[in-house]
């Protein structure tokens, strides 16, 4: 590339310069990162012009936040008892202190609602408890209190953490035990957990980077002081890539956190690339300039476009319409971009400054394992080339079934640490209650009367008869009936109804010309639900409800969000082969060298799908994102051995010695930059994120497969076009000959 060539100049002449400039672009990232921001929930799942989403928003915003609630635990020996009631009526009096907390349920509530006091007869606290309240009382040892939330999902972590404050500061009767748990809970919670994800995977991250370069690179460079050196490109890549994200606004999500490991390993590809090719001509007895501007031009080329599709890949999760994702993606891309420009520019420079040492004219230390391993990766693909394509398709064959039945995980709850507090307490309070999935179906009206709630109550009724999936409903007209016997006739009565109630329990199903009904459903997967949902609104089409109306929910959304996770998956899929297609053919103008590095791609793509099938991994609104992230991190490989089987080629070479030299020269630090990016991804692993952890796992596999493809399947199938050429023009000559004579 001839841009390369002004580079390499300046590099020379300007390293100083260079030194300097990325030093203080260091310190004003790690001063940037401090103002970084925490985000979770929908609206990192969904844009903003997603309809559904902006529906929930329209019912959360007119209905008070919506359905979420708070559930206090009680544990005790025996909790139905004045004590404890005592207790649970201080922490109620306590926890409605907080903004953004409206109606609190409970036995103790139950009672004093009933009696108007809270009696010491505690005979008489439990008839009445058991009798109204049974459904808060599950067991005799657990008391479950419910605190409704009426603020927005913003206001969630601040209310967690006020709530959380407040219990721990109430004195407990003896034997009591106290815990909280629900959507809002959970949220802080993980909030907390993210920033520590991120650094324990960091943390793993330079462990297995520093393990991985004294095994393997040491090889490689001469000088063991520059054995760290690509770790040290790879802190500052994520430094600034990290300092860049309160400059464009993107915040720290469970999925965004996951920028360091993958940074730090990815980064140091291209640092390890062009240190192979620095000592190479180090050992040639260049000086550190002239070694420097050689490797810059050499591997530049395939830096570059290993550089481009890596960022392609990565950027084609904007096409997923999933915000999180699109973040994760750009974040990433623009750290790659600091890589390369790091490798190229402040990497050289240091080596020209530091490098004095002159390098002894020798053949590369070899280590057995390595180096055997790399022989036969050139023997195989060089001389039985057709067999291994063959079997190379064979595999990939059968990994395409389990590809295609690998299942899909929309419960976002299993997303998240299953040892938090909060986590384990909702997971014992579903087995205690059931499920708390709900339809809600709101209603535009011309106006909330009587004869308005009879027709919501006979289409209720209707709905939930219909559909054995919805095990029950609750809506204004049952909430009247349940506490004053019948539904009103006339509107004044309705009125009436409605003032004896609470604002609070009222404004839960009517506000304005909006009403909402709520279905409760059986827990079943994502498909059964889709067709429950369509189901329903076919049900409410045919009863002939005459109100605009749509249909939402937190149940509703996870629906949706499976919806983004297939297709958003396809269209980032089909996005990043096309753009690097396109590319390829762009620099190279050949189909067969734009063909030759997908070949192995797809392999490692299919072959990744089927093993996660086998291992029982689940699609996760992550992993969606991993046929494209190996296109463009694996494509890097097949590039770098193309390049070079092309050089030694036009170098005069057959092409059986052209792979022998390719894979001997360039396996090691390809094997570096593959181990090491393969460590990024290992030291998720290390995350108690269930989403980050199942993604290093199956990213790690992709790696290793895209690896291994480009050691073998690029150079077989190399040999085999070559061969295959050179037998169709010798056929060419022979018939020309032929024609002559």
């Amino acid at each position: 590339m001839k841009i390369l060539e002004p580079v390499s100049f300046f590099v020379v002449r300007g390293r100083y310069l260079i030194l300097a400039a990325v030093l203080i672009i260091f310190i004003l990232s790690v001063m940037s990162a401090k103002n970084i921001t925490l985000n979770q929930g929908y609206d990192t799942y969904f844009s903003e012009d997603y309809k559904e989403y902006q529906q929930y928003v329209l019912f959360s915003k007119n209905f008070g936040g919506g359905v979420a609630s708070v559930y206090v635990f009680i544990k005790g020996e025996d909790v139905v008892n004045y004590n404890t009631y005592e207790f649970a009526l201080k922490v109620a009096d306590e926890v409605s202190k907080v903004d953004g907390i409206g109606r609190v349920k409970s036995p103790a509530h139950t009672v004093v609602n009933v009696l108007g006091y809270l009696p010491p007869d505690e005979n008489l606290i439990k008839q009445i408890s058991y009798q109204y309240s049974s459904f808060y009382l599950p067991k005799k040892s657990l008391m479950l209190m419910e605190f409704e939330v009426t603020a927005d999902e913003a206001k969630y972590e601040s209310i967690a953490k006020q709530i959380e404050k407040k219990i721990s500061e109430i004195d407990k009767p003896p034997g009591i035990v106290v815990d909280a748990t629900g959507n809002p809970m959970i949220r802080y919670q993980v909030s907390e957990s993210i920033g520590g994800s991120m650094k324990t995977m960091g943390a793993v991250a330079v462990v297995l980077m520093i393990i991985t370069l004294v095994i393997v690179f040491r090889g490689v460079v001469e000088l063991k002081r520059y054995l760290l050196l690509p770790l040290l490109i790879s802190i500052l890549t994520f430094s600034i890539a990290y300092g860049l994200m309160p400059v464009f606004g993107i915040p720290l999500t469970e999925v965004t956190n996951a920028i360091a490991p993958i940074l730090i390993g990815l980064s140091i590809e291209y640092a390890a690339q062009f240190m192979g090719r620095y000592e190479e001509e180090r050992r040639k007895g260049q000086s550190p300039a002239v070694s420097a501007v050689k490797s810059i031009k050499s591997v530049g080329l395939a830096l570059s476009l290993a550089m481009i599709t890596t960022v392609i890949g990565f950027l084609s999760m904007i096409f997923s319409g999933v915000p999180a994702l699109g973040w994760f993606g750009f974040v990433s891309a623009t750290g790659l971009v600091v890589a390369f420009l790091l490798s190229v520019t402040f990497l050289p420079a240091v080596l020209i400054v530091t490098d004095r040492k002159e390098r002894k004219k020798r053949e590369e230390e070899k280590f057995a394992l390595t180096e055997r391993a790399l022989d036969i990766a050139a023997l195989v693909s060089a001389r039985h080339n057709k067999a291994l394509l063959l079997m190379a398709l064979a595999i990939t064959s059968v990994g395409f079934y389990g590809y295609s039945k690998v299942p899909l995980e929309t419960d976002f709850l299993k997303y998240i640490p299953q040892d938090l507090p909060a986590i384990r307490k909702f997971n014992e309070l579903q087995d205690l209650v059931g499920s708390q999935d709900r339809i809600i179906a709101v209603f535009q009206t011309d106006g909330i009367d009587s004869s308005t709630v009879s027709r919501f109550e006979d289409l209720a009724a209707y709905v939930t008869n219909s559909e054995q999936n919805i095990v029950d409903y609750s809506s204004l007209g049952k909430l009247i009936s349940m506490n004053f016997g019948d539904l009103p006739e006339t509107d004044s009565e309705l009125e009436k109804s409605m003032e004896r109630l609470s604002p609070e329990r009222v404004a839960r199903y009517a506000s304005g010309y909006s009403y909402a009904v709520y279905f409760t459903v059986a827990p079943m997967d994502w498909l059964e639900f889709r067709d429950l949902y369509e189901r329903v609104f076919r049900e409410m089409k045919f009863f002939g409800i005459e109100y605009p109306f749509y249909l939402t929910g937190d149940v509703v959304l996870k629906m949706f969000v499976a919806d983004l996770i297939i297709n958003g998956q396809n269209r980032m899929t089909l996005a990043s082969y096309a753009l690097v297609f396109t590319l390829l053919m762009f620099v190279y103008r050949s189909p067969r060298k734009s063909i030759v590095p997908v070949l192995p791609i797809t392999f490692a793509i299919v072959v990744t799908g089927g093993l996660m099938y086998v291992l029982g991994y689940s699609r996760t609104l992550v992993t969606a994102s991993l046929n494209s992230l190996t296109i463009g991190l694996g494509i890097d490989f097949s590039i770098h051995v193309m390049e070079r089987y092309f050089e030694e080629r036009r170098r005069g070479h057959t092409p059986e010695k052209a792979v022998e030299i390719t894979v001997t020269n360039i396996g090691k630090p390809i094997l570096t930059s593959g181990l090491t990016m393969a460590g990024g991804f290992a030291a998720m692993l290390a995350s108690p994120f269930p989403i980050m952890s199942d993604f290093g796992a199956v990213s790690l596999i992709a790696i290793l497969l895209s690896l291994i493809s480009a050691l073998t399947i690029v150079p077989a199938f190399l040999v085999l076009t070559d061969n295959l050429n050179s037998s169709i023009r010798n056929r060419k000559n022979k018939i020309s000959s032929s024609s002559e004579t």
